[in-house]
């Protein structure tokens, strides 16, 4: 496979996850503003999406072309291309009609129509797995981001403002669509250090850090095949930190959790995937012998 074929499925991928944990997060902020708590929280919780996004300070629109109709099926290519049509209709009149809660649903729906499709349909071969690699080390990103932010925002809370964290909590684990996996696990109460737990280290929640983490290392094995490559050791090095903590190792004394040597840990494993697989032969080097197996 083209490397920069591979590089086009993979970013899709990643953007599709982004724009529906954006919907999410963007939903998630709305229906806190409804809450008793609003009229206190209302600027930071509409801020908090902002700050998990990189989008505080400015807002930068940034595209990229996608051009992998060769590997992807009909039926992807149809999710995507009516998904960019239905796109184009949602105009600030029919936002304002509608309301912003039935656009960003459309949005969950479309990923997971995308994602659905994507698993039904598409070859499991290696431009699947460099699709399922995308969507992981994306959700691995956004799930420490928003802990960095909401989690830790929530710990530090006033105690004034505790009437509040029921709803605010709840809220958290919605947003990654974790509220009724906690209450299975869990029951029905709601304490910090096991929602921490369970978004960072549940090996059986899809959105989970290490659920996550596992996933790219397996997609990253079957690409590259060599536990040499620079992109396994990364993750490897992730997965056994994961593997081995406790979650007192990953709290401070006032119970926040210590998510930037995780958040570092993430990112490098996304450099060394682009600096690996991507950057070589789209600049016009070769690429390292065996790390792209049946590369033209």
């Amino acid at each position: 496979m083209l490397s920069r074929t591979a590089s086009h499925l993979y970013w899709m991928a990643r953007y599709v996850e982004r724009a529906e944990n954006t919907a999410r997060m963007l939903d998630v902020a709305g229906h806190n503003a409804l809450l008793p708590t609003a009229r206190t929280n209302e600027e930071r919780d509409w801020a908090a999406p902002l700050l998990i996004t990189g989008r505080h300070d400015a807002y930068k629109a940034e595209g990229r072309e996608i051009n992998a109709a060769d590997v992807i099926t009909s039926e992807m290519w149809e999710v995507v291309n009516t998904t960019w049509l239905g796109l184009r209709e949602f105009d600030s009149k029919v936002l304002k009609f509608r309301g912003s809660s039935a656009f960003l649903a459309w949005v969950k729906e479309r990923s997971h129509l995308f994602r659905g499709v994507t698993f039904g349909t598409m070859l499991h071969d290696e431009a699947f797995r460099f699709n399922r690699l995308g969507t992981y080390v994306e959700r691995a990103d956004n799930l420490v981001r928003i802990l960095d932010v909401d989690f830790n925002g929530l710990v530090q809370r006033t105690a004034d403002e505790a009437t509040g964290d029921y709803y605010q909590w709840t809220a958290l684990l919605r947003s990654v669509s974790a509220l009724e996996a906690y209450r299975k696990v869990y029951r029905h109460q709601i304490v910090p250090d096991r929602i921490a737990q369970l978004l960072l280290l549940d090996r059986h929640l899809p959105r989970s850090l290490m659920y996550c983490v596992a996933e790219v290392y397996q997609a990253l094995q079957s690409v590259l095949g060599s536990a040499d490559a620079a992109p396994l050791r990364s993750v490897m090095g992730l997965y056994a930190r994961l593997d081995n903590a406790v979650m007192d190792d990953l709290m401070t004394a006032d119970r926040t959790l210590q998510l930037q040597p995780l958040l570092a840990r993430v990112s490098d494993v996304a450099a060394q995937i682009d600096a690996t697989l991507f950057a070589p032969r789209l600049a016009g080097t070769p690429a390292p012998a065996g790390l792209l197996r049946g590369a033209a």
